[in-house]
């Protein structure tokens, strides 16, 4: 594993270290009440730039997603992720290469915004921005045909094809955006995303040249998500909006 990875990974653990160290802070005795993690409603969101910019800059890859999260204390957003993708592109030397996979994401978004007014209460939050994290994971089936390859002492040139095979594949991923809220819940969102490939089980990782989710996995790749869904507030969030 390389230095960088290692210094992902423990940029990763220590940032899961910091949500709970604050999650489990000192609360004022005034605000014990809301001290717990409540729960304040859920989310879920289609990613509308994927695919599009599939679709302008690269025809070659089709890609969809979407997400839920659940509102703990408007502080917490634990987020699952699903997703489909399937690419067929010319690669080195002519070779081409297909693959075509589902792949999911799980996750944490860390609001940024305070969370408390100046007596201790719970803040509603209708809009916020946050910082991310999230493991992705795909299972691969990819297929690589017409690669060119040299044997023999004569050097005889030939193709070769690897049909029909999977790989399983994993990564890290550094997550910053924003919610809005529009009206009556309907929501819109922006996120950019820094994207490490952590592993695969292939020996040869350039075998796998594009993975469903992460994108080309011959080093770290950034992504623009904007998304639009539904946010439902509980009755006492809803509540507080009226304040």
């Amino acid at each position: 594993m390389s230095h960088l990875k290692r210094h992902i990974i423990l940029i990763l653990l220590l940032c899961s270290v910091a949500v709970v160290s604050l999650a489990q802070g000192k609360v004022d005795p005034k605000s014990q009440k809301d001290s717990k993690l409540t729960y304040n409603g859920w989310s879920a969101h289609a990613d509308i730039a994927s695919p599009l910019m599939g679709l302008a800059v690269n025809k070659g890859v089709l890609t969809g997603e979407a997400g839920v999260d659940v509102n703990l204390s408007n502080r917490f957003f634990p987020i699952l992720e699903l997703g489909y993708g399937a690419v067929n592109a010319q690669v080195t030397n002519g070779a081409t290469y297909s693959a075509a996979a589902p792949f999911a994401r799980l996750g944490m978004n860390f609001n940024l915004l305070k969370t408390k007014d100046k007596e201790g209460n719970m803040k509603p939050h209708r809009n916020y921005a946050y910082l991310g994290m999230r493991y992705g994971m795909s299972l691969v089936n990819y297929q690589l045909t017409n690669v060119p390859i040299t044997r023999g002492y004569w050097n005889e040139n030939q193709l070769l094809s690897l049909d029909g095979k999977n790989a399983y594949a994993g990564w890290g991923e550094l997550v910053a955006g924003v919610r809005v809220d529009m009206a009556k819940g309907f929501t819109m969102g922006w996120s950019v995303r820094m994207k490490l490939f952590l592993h695969t089980s292939l020996d040869e990782k350039q075998l796998l040249w594009y993975v469903p989710g992460y994108g080309n996995s011959s080093g770290n790749t950034f992504t623009l998500n904007y998304t639009l869904g539904y946010t439902y507030y509980t009755q006492a969030e809803r509540s507080k909006f009226k304040k």
